[in-house]
């Protein structure tokens, strides 16, 4: 749905654009009129107008002016000038920001116009990829891609060089890394500009000390984490462990100088290839944050041994515990699957566990309990889910016999919220669309613009558009014209009527356009269709 003002200071020249867009249906378009520019610059301070179509002659600002004004304000509205043959000049300058339509032609060439700029539009919101993107773009991509990929959200498959490059990640997935893992003091300033001050001095001493004849990527994995990705640039130069070690020494050093604070590294003892570093990772970030004596540490095999003996077991549980991080925002977007895909993975990961108090499968269904608990308060469904299961099992994991039965219990709850809030939501549109059909049959002959619908329910003219198309079918403006056509048969059969009263009754401003607009819908002309009742 599309905002349509149309300016033209002759009343009879706008309203008839005004009727003739309410009989365009495939538009689906919100419409404003305005008799002036001035009063055009009005609406376009309080809406967010999508296209102009003006006169380009009007007194005191002219349509040339109007357009340098909705550029500034609006620079992606599409303005179509309607103009007469002695306005060429004025069409020559304005030609590279708009179109233009002659007042002359028929109604199908302003139709097309307006259908233009529409097609614009939308093909404004393609994003084409720019072949130069700016640094910080591409820093916000890699950002996000590397805090996927340590949380397990990206499969090793997706992985590709391909990838890396146009991420800007100076890393050879076929060769082997090496790591560091940065544990610091977080300082908390009461300027949040000293704040990202550090930060970024933090990651200067980074590239500073470790970035000596290496390439690579580091990143914050959390506030007072930062994780460093190396490679050596040249081939014939190893990175060696001693060399890392020396740099961590006076990366140490350089923190407590420059920002008094304490600072723990961790150092891979050997090369590894990536896919061995992300299995390993959530495994290193977990004993490595629990604290140490030492200051600097090598990772070796034995220091990772000593916290799981299942690489394949310890990733998936861990990826669980990150993906339940998601489950609001699966929730708030009614993504149903996604969250009955994490359970399941939860159900299958422990169905093996013969303890129902084994602590990981406790910690993963009571994280995910918090999220449903969450769920059921926000949505006041408390005593409607009493009728469908037993909630004290919700937070008794001992109540049930097994940890199949456990997580089975989570996803029948799943079930029920969701099916409950469709219902709930599907009763409130109903509610609307029943509301919004009422007041256009009692408002046919008045103004039944998306506007005035829009604030009859409190809601923006673009929700009650999708909504209604959505539930009905079809869009509200082909709504209003049905009832329109049913109104005009019943009233043309009264041949005490006018055609005229009958134009004015269903808010046509002439005969005309109502005429136009019976025809198109019965193929009869009203005085036609009366002569044959």
């Amino acid at each position: 749905m599309y905002n349509l003002l149309i300016v033209d200071d002759e009343k009879i020249i706008r309203q008839g654009m005004v009727d003739l867009f309410s009989m365009e249906e495939t538009l689906e378009l919100n419409l404003f009129s305005a008799a002036s520019a001035i009063e055009a610059q009005k609406i376009l301070e309080q809406k967010k107008i999508d296209i102009v179509l003006t006169d380009i002659q009007m007194p005191k600002m002219n349509g040339l002016q109007l357009m340098d004004a909705i550029l500034e304000r609006w620079p992606h509205c599409k303005v179509v000038f309607l103009t007469g043959f002695s306005e060429f000049d004025y069409v020559y300058k304005a030609q590279k920001h708009a179109r233009y339509v002659l007042k002359a032609e028929d109604d199908s060439k302003i139709i097309d116009a307006v259908r233009e700029a529409v097609e614009e539009i939308e093909n404004d919101f393609l994003i084409e990829k720019s072949l130069q993107e700016s640094s910080r773009l591409k820093m916000l991509k890699r950002v996000q891609f590397l805090f996927d990929l340590m949380n397990g959200f990206i499969d090793n498959s997706c992985i590709t060089q391909e990838l890396f490059r146009d991420l800007e990640i100076k890393l050879d997935i076929s060769e082997k890394i090496n790591y560091v893992v940065v544990h610091h003091e977080y300082i908390v300033k009461e300027d949040y500009y000293e704040q990202l001050k550090i930060t970024e001095d933090l990651q200067n001493l980074i590239e500073r000390y470790f970035f000596i004849n290496a390439a690579g990527v580091s990143f914050n994995f959390a506030r007072n984490f930062i994780v460093i990705l190396l490679q050596s640039e040249n081939r014939e130069f190893e990175l060696k462990t001693i060399n890392l070690y020396s740099a961590g020494e006076l990366f140490q050093k350089a923190c407590g100088k420059n920002f008094g604070m304490t600072v723990r590294i961790g150092i891979s003892s050997e090369a590894v290839l990536l896919e061995d570093f992300l299995m390993n990772f959530q495994t290193v970030k977990s004993k490595f944050m629990r604290g140490s004596d030492d200051d600097i540490l090598l990772i070796d095999n034995e220091f990772l041994s000593e916290t799981r003996s299942d690489y394949g077991i310890e990733q998936q549980k861990n990826n669980i515990i990150s993906r339940i991080k998601l489950m609001d925002f699966f929730f708030e977007n009614s993504n149903k699957q996604q969250v009955k895909d994490l359970i399941t993975e939860a159900l299958e990961l422990f169905e093996n566990v013969s303890s129902i108090q084994d602590l990981f499968a406790v910690e993963v269904y009571y994280d995910i309990a918090v999220v449903l608990f969450q769920y059921i308060n926000h949505y006041n469904l408390s005593d409607a889910i009493k009728q469908e299961a037993d909630v004290a099992s919700l937070f008794n994991v001992t109540l049930h016999s097994s940890w199949t039965e456990a997580f089975s219990y989570l996803l029948r709850i799943v079930d029920f919220l969701f099916e409950t809030r469709s219902a709930d939501q599907e009763r409130h549109a109903g509610y609307l669309i029943n509301k919004i059909k009422k007041y256009i049959q009692d408002n046919l002959s008045g103004d039944t613009s998306l506007d005035t619908l829009a604030d009859f329910v409190n809601l923006s003219p673009e929700y009650i558009s999708r909504l209604f198309k959505k539930n009905e079918n079809i869009n509200i403006l082909q709504y209003i014209n049905d009832l329109k056509i049913i109104r005009a048969k019943k009233l043309i059969a009264d041949h005490n009527l006018q055609i005229k009263e009958i134009a004015i009754d269903l808010g046509f401003s002439s005969s005309g356009y109502f005429g136009r607009f019976f025809k198109s819908k019965t193929g009869l002309s009203p005085q036609a269709y009366r002569e044959q009742l």
